[in-house]
């Protein structure tokens, strides 16, 4: 079902590891996860290769040119990365790929025939650098926040290759960058790459540049020298490509090596090739065939933006004069439509080096500010204007937008407690909404599967749901926390299994206090810690065997808020059937822990407790478990042996006869892990 390989940051990603040799490039998930947007576009690629003459052989003596603009993506550190080793990278590019002589790109393969230039008109013919700088946290990127980095700053795909700069992505995972495939959506094309591998120079004077080069190859439609493996036929398979040597797997470093013999003649893996994950040191070729493959995709996929009236409009032809420029105030945020009493961030995206701004703030708090990414409060009801004055050494720019802010009076949340076991046959239920933003598969009532408790739950299909990295959310009603005397919690169960060893699915809650312009992630789960059944290609069932998993949120932080949304979210993977039963917020035991980082779910209940109580613990492993019971002066009341216990929901009952009213500690031992809990004797 998902052999191919694909994501869906929702593009074709190709992702590339530092030092490790294991999935060095996510693009082979970008293929998976985007299947059917790689086979719809490698099906135009082939049929223009097979179907026009020309690309039989690669003609000569029409070079292509590809408007570029770098949008750099810092948070004011070191990946704030100069103009200088910005067009380092531009050269590299131009040497690779038209195999300039004496360069590192002199290789043993052929000249592409496709130049980059740093665009010297926006998309409104504005004079520019081809040079986006924005400062935000989002330098610290998230493959899945691919489209958030696209809210922050997007010229039309069809006339430009955006190239996003960040500082890291998915944290220390080693990912160097990734690329869209053609055919994608398109406000998710482009490639994204870490400071430190783009370019030679700068913070990539220890590179050669050579990443930018490989993510490129994928932008134009090329696969790696080893999908598929040695595969069958050298021109159907692997990577389509007749004249790249087959290889079994990833080639590292520059070994001279042949994996495969299926090629005639047979030769050496190919990995000169920049479409292997060799060191960079040892690449220096395009094969023929790749170019072909490339060129289609141009006068097929990628035909606007090397056409001459874009190349002219862009300031890429060769009779442009470039001048000075000045500075062009621009500017986003994080939402426009508010609840009263809410803040905005205002993120400044204005262009050509910039000095110093003035913002302008009707109805705001400040109504003023020089920053360069104010955040601004709004407690009067009504549409407010937006201004921001830029000056930079040539002069300055202003932009208003006179109906920006709208700012609303929010509805009242609901009180708590709340409760939904997905009984009824409405769905959804209770005040409940379902996210649906690609409205496809998403959350439905299931009665088939033995539920954690009564006849329905929420289902998921993540095993027929195709559209790797979408978001399908059940967004609970508005609640008033306030309403609540105790510590708030979220509790649900939930059921899962896999249906590849290497992929899963995730599960998420976010959680609101701001009218759903900021979210905040209080629970994570996939892989391991997320599965309750055995991994299987067919439909997963719960059945009176499975083991249902226990969410446990505190959102003790949110007590005081009057309007909080809280989202269940499921991202598909094309995993297998997810399930969610049991909704309880509120009137959850006083002193449940988040448990968030664990796998272990300990619950205490009731709380407060009369004439006994029951600790209940989950374990995905056979652990070692004792607890003691202790009360506020750390006496002991109740002290277990340790004992090893099986897989499973474990229920211990204790009666509270000679238990004083009041405050006692739950101190629970699994494994290594200690965790204490409170529970409340109101006799």
């Amino acid at each position: 079902m998902k052999k191919l390989i694909l994501i869906s940051l929702i593009i074709a990603l190709s992702v590339c590891k530092n030092f490790a040799q294991t999935e060095p490039c996510y693009f082979d998930n970008y293929q998976r996860q985007h299947k059917a947007q790689v086979e719809k576009a490698e099906k135009i690629i082939s049929d223009a290769i097979r179907n026009t003459p020309v690309y039989k052989k690669a003609a000569s003596g029409s070079v292509k040119i590809i408007p570029v603009v770098v949008h750099v993506i810092h948070n004011g550190g070191t990946e704030n990365i100069s103009d200088a080793q910005i067009q380092s990278q531009i050269t590299v590019l131009n040497e690779d790929f038209r195999k300039i002589t004496g360069t590192n790109g002199d290789g043993n393969g052929v000249d592409t025939e496709i130049e980059f230039c740093l665009a010297k008109k926006t998309p409104d013919g504005q004079c520019t650098n081809g040079i986006v700088r924005i400062q935000s946290s989002l330098s610290n990127h998230l493959t899945y926040q691919r489209a958030q980095l696209k809210n922050l700053s997007y010229w039309d795909n069809t006339r430009y290759l955006n190239m996003y700069i960040v500082k890291t992505i998915n944290g220390s995972s080693g990912i160097l960058g990734y690329s869209s495939y053609p055919g994608g959506p398109p406000d998710e094309d482009g490639i994204v790459l870490r400071h430190d591998y783009f370019g030679r120079i700068g913070t990539a004077a220890a590179s050669l540049g050579r990443t930018t080069t490989h993510e490129i190859g994928h932008w134009f439609g090329l696969y790696h020298t080893f999908n598929g493996g040695c595969g069958v036929d050298t021109c159907s398979d692997g990577d389509y490509v007749c004249d790249t040597p087959p290889a079994i797997n990833p080639n590292y470093g520059c070994p001279t090596i042949n994996s495969c013999s299926n090629d005639f003649p047979n030769v050496n893996d190919q990995v000169q090739n920049y479409l292997d994950y060799s060191d960079d040191a040892c690449k220096s070729m395009f094969s023929d065939g790749q170019k072909s493959r490339m060129h289609a995709s141009l006068t097929s996929l990628r035909y606007d933006i090397w056409q001459q009236w874009n190349i002219d409009s862009t300031g890429c032809d060769s009779g442009f004069v470039a001048s000075a420029c000045n500075v062009i105030a621009d500017f986003t945020s994080n939402a426009q439509n508010i609840c009263i009493g809410n803040s905005v961030l205002f993120t400044n995206k204005t262009l050509n080096n910039p000095l110093t701004f003035q913002w302008y703030f009707t109805g705001g708090t400040p109504a003023t500010s020089t920053a360069l990414n104010p955040t601004v409060t709004y407690n009067t009801l009504g549409t407010y204007a937006v201004k921001l004055v830029a000056t930079g050494s040539s002069g300055s720019d202003s932009i208003i937008q006179s109906t920006y802010i709208n700012v609303t009076t929010p509805p009242v949340g609901q009180a708590l407690p709340f409760f939904e076991g997905f009984e009824t046959s409405v769905f959804p239920p209770n005040g409940i909404t379902i996210d649906n933003p690609d409205a496809g598969i998403t959350w439905e009532r299931d009665t088939v599967a033995v539920q954690y408790a009564g006849t329905g739950s929420a289902k998921i299909n993540n095993l027929i749901n195709t559209n790797y990295g979408q978001s399908d959310a059940m967004l609970l009603p508005r609640f008033d926390f306030t309403t609540f005397t105790g510590t708030p919690y979220l509790n649900f169960k939930w059921a899962y299994a896999k249906s590849d060893i290497n992929y899963s699915d995730e599960l998420i809650v976010l959680v609101s206090s701001d009218c759903g312009v900021n979210w905040t992630q209080k629970f994570y789960r996939t892989g391991t810690a997320m599965t309750t059944g055995p991994t299987q290609t067919t439909p997963y069932i719960p059945d009176t065997n499975t083991v249902w998993k226990t969410a446990n949120v505190s959102l003790s932080t949110y007590s005081t808020s009057t309007n909080v949304l809280i989202k269940i979210v499921n991202v598909t993977d094309g995993g297998n059937n997810l399930y969610i039963d049991n909704i309880n917020l509120g009137a959850i035991p006083t002193g449940i822990e988040d448990q968030d980082g664990t796998d272990h779910s300990v619950l205490l209940f009731p709380n407060p407790a009369n004439t006994s109580f029951t600790i209940e613990y989950q374990l995905q492993k056979s652990e070692i478990v004792s607890y003691e019971i202790m009360d506020v002066t750390g006496r002991k009341i109740v002290l277990s042996e340790a004992g090893k216990q099986p897989i499973g929901i474990h229920k211990v009952a204790i009666q509270t006869t000679g238990f004083a009213v009041g405050m006692y500690y739950v101190k629970m031992k699994i494994g290594e892990q200690i965790m204490t809990k409170k529970i409340l004797i109101n006799k």
